[in-house]
């Protein structure tokens, strides 16, 4: 398959994964490494290692979603969202942040079964 292949909008054989990060990243190559048709989506462009630079001031503009969100709890949604809008999510800057897995993140498996 070319990365230019083009799936009818009502094809049930593939599977579309919003956001490449750590998360989509991984499941779209572990099914695509099962013979599984995917689609990655993507709202970010794609950056080079000439694109980044160890600047934090000048990095957060080429990185911080700006974009008007839904966000829930207590999080004010004018408050930008520290997520990477660009291929491969927050895997390109991480803020050290490992949130503790809520009880329905340790059910997955038993839940929806193997990949």
């Amino acid at each position: 398959m070319s990365a230019a292949e083009r799936f009818a909008l009502d094809d049930a054989s593939v599977v579309v994964i919003v956001g490449s990060g750590a998360g989509g990243g991984t499941l779209g190559n572990e099914l695509a490494q099962k013979g599984i048709k995917v689609v990655c989506l993507e709202a970010g462009t794609r950056l080079t290692l000439g694109d980044i630079h160890n600047d934090p001031a000048a990095m957060s503009a080429k990185l911080t979603w700006l974009d008007p969100r839904v966000g829930s709890g207590d999080l004010d949604p004018k408050v930008p969202a520290r997520i990477c809008k660009t291929v491969g999510g927050t895997t390109v800057h991480w803020a050290g942040a490992a949130l503790r897995f809520q009880p329905h993140e340790w059910r997955a498996r038993s839940t929806y079964g193997e990949v």
